[in-house]
């Protein structure tokens, strides 16, 4: 039963993948991140546990309903940004103010992947095992992202933010 059921599901992905992820991808910019959704379309189908597999309409509304998310998603990491960015403006003046407002500027040129995984370990205080498990992944793959998070923004960091203070 379940050989035929999983047979069913390639058969479904094989027949309809490239339209998903073309449907997908004219409204994401972003090649990798569309296949990543495509991926999701295809993982909620399976999920579900239809009784018979789903047409490329039911595919598409789901693509639509992950698309969705995704904008979701974006617009709140870009309000996030926006309010750190304010945040550091509206401080008192002073070494601090600036200092923060370096900071949400180089976050803000981070790609979205790594501005996320900093915010999470600094921003939300996660340990690596709390990070992996909000990233979805294994803790030493969260100990990798943050590594590579942590190596991106020192790259585009100005020299002074990676100095230490002696205050």
């Amino acid at each position: 039963m379940l050989a035929a059921k999983e047979q069913a599901f390639i058969d479904l992905h094989t027949q309809h993948s490239v339209r998903v992820y073309r449907y997908i991808a004219c409204r994401i910019s972003d090649r990798h991140r569309a296949e990543e959704l495509a991926a999701d379309v295809f993982r909620i189908a399976w999920e579900k546990q239809l009784p018979e597999p789903p047409g490329i309409g039911w595919l598409l509304a789901t693509a639509r309903n992950v698309i969705g998310n995704e904008y979701k998603g974006r617009r709140r990491r870009q309000e996030l940004v926006d309010r750190l960015e304010d945040e550091a403006r509206s401080q008192v003046p002073g070494p601090d103010t600036e200092q923060r407002a370096a900071v949400a500027e180089v976050l803000a040129r981070l790609r979205e992947r790594d501005r996320e995984v900093l915010m999470l370990s600094y921003w939300d205080e996660l340990t690596t095992a709390e990070l992996s498990q909000a990233l979805g992944c294994s803790p030493s793959a969260a100990a990798v992202r943050l590594h590579r998070a942590r190596r991106a923004f020192a790259k585009a960091a100005p020299t002074h933010l990676m100095t230490e203070r002696k205050d």
